[in-house]
């Protein structure tokens, strides 16, 4: 099994004070949208990580360009159809 390196680098900060914290620009060639949620992490080497959070997608956007009744129609809907063969318990 290969692992697949998907890193790149996106350029070289510097931090900012802000206040009483510290902030790091991130640009917009990410594709990171406006209000995504991550938590940072201190790995056991020292590296310090941002991790995307996974929130709920069908609040995150994640879903919104998918047509959930053209996907009805195309598909069928599950659990709805007729039981045919052993499947149907009494």
């Amino acid at each position: 099994m290969t692992v697949e390196n998907k890193e790149r680098v996106l350029g070289e900060f510097t931090t900012r004070r802000s206040g009483n914290s510290l902030s790091l620009t991130v640009p917009a060639s990410a594709g990171i949208p406006e209000g995504k949620k991550y938590v940072l992490v201190l790995t056991d080497n020292g590296n310090l990580e941002y991790r995307a959070v996974h929130n709920n997608p069908w609040l995150d956007g994640d879903y919104a360009d998918i047509d959930f009744r053209a996907e009805l129609s195309k598909n069928g809907n599950y659990g709805l159809e007729k039981p045919v063969g052993k499947e149907k318990f009494d």
